[in-house]
């Protein structure tokens, strides 16, 4: 083995905790393959409240759309995921997705 060879082996270990660091930083990693193990819709919510104000009580309206999440397992680890409604609609338990972290 030639020092150069050598060289370059090191260098090649030792970056690569550095390079994993990068691309997660730059968003560059690779997805985690999962299965969908549980799915469920959470619907629409409207909530008024009051807060008080100069005059009297101001009324304030809030409003929150349904959300869709999916239970995905990965490496004995399980996330939600919170999915467009499309998608949430053509999944099935049991079938893959790539999930994309930052």
């Amino acid at each position: 083995m030639t020092i150069k060879s050598l060289a370059s082996d090191v260098l090649a270990t030792l970056s690569q905790p550095v390079n994993r660091v990068w691309n997660t930083l730059t968003g560059q990693q690779q997805p985690l393959r999962a299965r969908i193990v549980h799915r469920y819709a959470i619907p629409s919510s409207r909530t008024f409240s009051v807060a008080e104000g100069f005059f009297g009580f101001i009324p304030i309206d809030s409003f929150e759309n349904e959300r869709y999440i999916l239970e995905v397992a990965c490496d004995n680890q399980q996330y939600q995921v919170e999915v467009p409604r499309n998608y949430y609609q053509s999944s099935q338990i049991g079938d893959g997705i790539d999930i994309h972290t930052l």
